[in-house]
Order: structure tokens, then C-alpha cells, then sequence
């Protein structure tokens, strides 16, 4: 992968990533080479890469676990942590509770809790 190729690479961290399809497709749609975990295994397996920007579903369920916590904290900081909410960050508080973030992006509209969810392209 070359380095503007990297620079385009993101990580979601998501138990539902079907429920963030929309999202998803944007960026791909706007060349983001974008790449899911759902369980901690694939997402230690992924963070090898170092993504430059990992997004963390706290809507739906992150899907995390101490080592995958663990590993982004101790990712370089080249790598940013940016949490996906609706306002509220205690639905999933527990798996994310240590977990040292660079921001925080409020989801709206067809990503909420109860829309029907669209499938990843």
C-alpha cells in the first residue's frame, strides 16, 4: 500500500457494521479504503496495520475488548481514535472505559438505533 493510499485507510470498530453502511459507503465513495472488525481478533489483526484514523461505533456496540483497548492505546499517535455516538457515551462504557480517544462525532439520521439497515458495499 503506498503512503496516499494509507493515508486514506480507516478502521471501524463496530458489532453492527451494516448499521453504519451509509457512512461507510461515503467514505468509500470518497476513496477511503475502509476496513471492519467485529470481534477483537480481526480488530488486533487490523491495527498491525496502523490506520491512520479508527472509528469506534458506540452506538451499536464496538465490539472491543481489553486487548484491543490496550492496543490502541498504545498504537502511535499518528494513529487517531475518533468515538461515533448519538449523544450519549454509557451505552457501551465498560468496553471503551480506558480507552484514550483523540475526538468524538455525533452520528444523525439513518445510522440511529432502529433504522433499517442497509448492507455494506
Amino acid at each position: 500500500m503506498n503512503d496516499k493510499t494509507r493515508a486514506r485507510e480507516v478502521l471501524l470498530l463496530s458489532a453492527a457494521p451494516d448499521a453504519c453502511a451509509a457512512y461507510v459507503n461515503t467514505l468509500r465513495r470518497r476513496g477511503a479504503v475502509v476496513r471492519v472488525a467485529q470481534r477483537p481478533a480481526r480488530a488486533l489483526a487490523l491495527l498491525r496495520h496502523e490506520p491512520p484514523l479508527v472509528l469506534v461505533d458506540l452506538v451499536h456496540g464496538p465490539g472491543l475488548d481489553d486487548r484491543v483497548v490496550r492496543a490502541l492505546n498504545e498504537a502511535p499517535r499518528t494513529v487517531q481514535v475518533v468515538v461515533l455516538h448519538q449523544g450519549s457515551l454509557e451505552g457501551f462504557r465498560r468496553q471503551v472505559d480506558r480507552l484514550m480517544v483523540d475526538g468524538f462525532y455525533r452520528l444523525r439520521g439513518e445510522s440511529a438505533r432502529g433504522s433499517r439497515p442497509r448492507r455494506l458495499k
